[in-house]
Order: structure tokens, then sequence, then C-alpha cells
């Protein structure tokens, strides 16, 4: 299964870590993490550049019992939900659950934004960027290839610590 992280409050970087250390407590391997970017705010939301990240996990169970646990993550991370487009501390999206499609009231896998947002498909493609899109058929490299999304996403690079001010 593949996860979307995203943060834009606080130290993002902790609550990237603090994610994927509650994901682990509850049983669920980490098989690999893409590389952190930074990115624009979706849609010019408010609070600034998000930190996003790809997570690959060892699935198990039932994905709308995993996306309970996302959502409880998030809660424990300290995300409330003013507004859709609100600053958050943490946000999971379930973005597939192996090549399984899933429509019910709760739960759309594959994640039905996945394919216009660069912020996502640019770290899915650091983990499999031949793999096929469940509905479309087309791999992640050809959907980012034609993402008409324009907003920036750089690799992350924290602050140096020896640079003086």
């Amino acid at each position: 299964a593949y996860i979307g992280f995203g943060s834009n409050l606080g130290d993002r970087i902790r609550h990237f870590s603090a994610s994927c250390q509650k994901l682990t407590e509850k049983g669920y391997s980490i098989l690999r993490a893409s590389s952190l970017y930074d990115t624009e705010p979706w849609g010019r939301a408010p609070g600034g550049v998000y930190l996003n990240a790809v997570l690959e996990i060892e699935r198990r169970g039932d994905a709308a019992d995993f996306l309970k646990l996302l959502l409880e993550i998030e809660v424990a991370l300290g995300r409330t939900r003013p507004s859709p487009m609100s600053p958050r501390t943490c946000d999971l999206d379930l973005l597939l659950w192996g090549s399984e499609r899933i429509t019910s009231a709760d739960l759309v896998v594959p994640h039905p934004r996945l394919t216009e947002r660069r912020f996502v498909l640019i770290p899915l493609c650091d983990l499999i960027p031949d793999g096929l899109h469940p509905t479309s058929g087309l791999t992640f490299t050809e959907l980012l290839e034609s993402c008409t999304d324009t907003l920036q996403v750089w690799p992350h690079r924290p602050p140096n610590l020896t640079d003086k001010a």
C-alpha cells in the first residue's frame, strides 16, 4: 500500500518521523520511503510550504480499517479540520491499496486526485515509476508527464546548521 504524507504546520520533519513511528507501533512495516519534497500549497491554501513524501507499507487487514488508523494518527499529531484547505500538522492519504479499486462512502482507492497532483506523483515515482495506476493502466511516470499541475515541487533540503547568520 502507498500513503501520501503532507505537513505545513510546525516541525514538519518531526511530524513525518512521528507518523512513521506510529505506523510501526501499530504493527505496519514501512518498506520504503520516497525522498522528502517541499511543495507549494495546493489551491493556494494558507499555512506555507508543505513537506510531502510517499510511504510504501506492507499492507495487512482491511483498507477501511487502515484508513481509520491513518485518521487516528493525524489527530494524535494535532490535525484539526476547521476547513478543507486549512493548514495541517499531518495529512495521511491512502493512495493505493495494492491494485485494488475501492469505492465506498468513506474511501475511494486509488485516491481520486492522485493523478492531478505533482506533489503526490513525484514521490510516488521515486518508489514505483513503472507501477500501473489501477484504473487508467498508465504508469506513474506517464501520469506525471501528462499532469497539468503547475505548482512547484523541489527536493527538501534541511537547513545547514553550520552556516553563520
